[in-house]
């Protein structure tokens, strides 16, 4: 199992940090972007090389060891050094907050979490000006229109008089123009995505016995799943306790985890996946969120469908659990591996559409230039080269999940990659042009957890979907007052 299986980009919960963050920093959405200390901070392109930058980056969340494998070729190319400190991550977002709210200028390029971001985009460096100026991407160019058009909006356009708000067409060719005219600014480039994506074992969909049993059993033939109805079915069918062997995998224990599988179901059954909307209206605790979190209940408790302890589950038992062998199906984030001692091959599929179409959660790690730095145009032009597509290809030897549109069509088109590899990333990439990322709050995570308490409530059947959402409803609209939200009537 690599080290990203085991390490999954997430978010824990960290209330007390970002509630300690958050008065720390309390004073930064008054700040005016790109103003600190430093002044201009060596923003002209032809300010002095400087003898190293510093980036503060995560660990194996963001893919570390990717990053790190292209600091000699950042210095030949460059012709000074790359200096990474890495953090894992709860003291990264302690890190991060913290040298914001210091004014520091040590760190020239930081990356940045989904999400932070609506707390930290006034102290990030916008970056129209770099972008549109030739002399500053003469290393290598931003080219943000090779970017996922969801995975940029989502990951690094904001309006910082209103972060709360997404760019309103997150499916439109990124333009400069375009978005700045709509009153944003880009603060950062996506370096690594993140999207929830169905595995499956391959060997047993294809064997002739499992298809003769599940033509008779059903009447068609066995397929990998398209539909969530598809998938229970399927699910069923697979679930034989007295051979260890369970259908599905569900992420139901309280954490992130929970609220991306539901919110992951709540698109797909035509809801608003960011589960609060850009106005603070509440979007979960609806007719599409109870039939979604019902769906989830049945599969664990009427189904039974599911390995037992799945109420407590992870991600990182899930793939543990799809790794031994005790599972046909799982959903995560990342390529998944199957233990020396169990024989068969993983497949990849986009997680299955609902009556709304297909809704999975995605977040992207953006890199972003300290608005108090003093090697601005430097730090611009590294982070343009380490966001390029030739840089991104080259970290996928390093299990990078790529940010630019032209890398994924490279990559499942040629044949530097092998045939489960193409796969993975040919579904990675659809499913980022699809995806659904969170609501855009500065105390996410305390949102994300009581809604993660109530779909755990719910699978592990001590209240019906509707009682447990109508108790996260209570909760969330308090957490949003208390952080000085106003929330409109239902």
């Amino acid at each position: 199992m690599s080290l990203l299986t085991r390490q999954m980009p997430r978010l824990r919960s960290v209330t007390s940090l970002i509630a300690a963050a958050a008065i720390g920093i309390g004073s930064l959405a008054a700040c005016t972007p790109g103003t600190g200390a430093s002044g201009s901070g060596g923003s002209e392109p032809s300010a002095a090389k400087p003898k190293t930058l510093h980036m503060l980056y995560a660990t194996a969340e963001a893919d570390a060891a990717a990053v790190q494998a292209l600091v000699p070729a950042f210095k030949k190319k460059f012709g000074f050094d790359l200096q990474i400190d890495t953090q894992p991550y709860e003291a990264l977002q302690q890190k991060v907050f913290s040298e914001f709210a210091a004014d520091s200028s040590h760190y020239d390029i930081v990356i940045v979490d989904t999400p932070w971001a609506p707390a930290l985009a006034s102290k990030l460096e916008p970056l129209d000006k770099y972008i549109n100026n030739p002399k500053l991407n003469d290393v290598a160019d931003a080219d943000i229109g090779d970017f996922i058009p969801k995975v940029l909006y989502d990951t690094a356009v904001y309006d910082t008089k209103n972060p709360a708000a997404h760019f309103p067409d997150a499916e439109a060719a990124p333009d400069v123009k375009a978005i700045t005219d709509k009153g944003f600014n880009v603060y950062g480039l996506p370096i690594q995505a993140n999207a929830l994506v169905m595995a499956y074992r391959k060997d047993m969909f294809d064997k002739p016995a499992e298809k003769a049993r599940f033509q008779q059993e059903n009447g068609r033939a066995l397929e990998v799943p398209q539909t969530w109805d598809d998938y229970a079915k399927v699910a069923q069918f697979f679930t034989r306790p007295d051979q260890n062997l369970y259908g599905a995998t569900v992420m139901a224990g309280v954490g992130d985890w929970a609220t991306d599988d539901f919110k992951s179901l709540l698109a797909g059954y035509g809801g608003d996946g960011h589960l609060v909307s850009d106005n603070q209206k509440l979007a979960f605790d609806t007719p599409e969120g109870v039939k979604a979190l019902q769906y989830y209940a049945d599969l664990i408790n009427k189904e039974k469908a599911v390995p037992p302890g799945s109420t407590s589950a992870s991600w990182d038992e899930t793939a543990s659990l799809f790794g031994s062998g005790t599972t046909a199906m799982s959903m995560n984030y990342h390529t998944l591996k199957l233990d020396d001692q169990v024989h068969g091959q993983i497949g990849y599929a986009p997680v299955p559409a609902g009556p709304g179409g297909r809704g999975p959660h995605f977040g992207t790690w953006m890199l972003s230039l300290n608005s108090n730095g003093k090697n601005k145009a430097w730090a611009y032009r590294a982070v343009t080269w380490l966001t390029a597509a030739q840089q991104q290809i080259a970290m996928t030897k390093q299990e990078l999940h790529p940010t630019r549109v032209s890398v994924y069509d490279q990559i499942t088109s040629g044949k530097e990659h092998d045939a489960a590899q193409r796969d993975f990333y040919r579904v990675l990439g659809d499913s980022l042009a699809v995806g659904v990322g969170r609501a855009r709050l500065t105390n996410y995570t305390e949102v994300s957890n009581a809604i993660a308490k109530a779909v755990n409530t719910a699978a592990n059947g001590s209240k019906s979907p509707q009682a447990a959402l109508d108790g996260a409803a209570t909760e969330v609209t308090r957490l949003l007052e208390e952080a000085g939200y106003k929330v409109p009537s239902s």
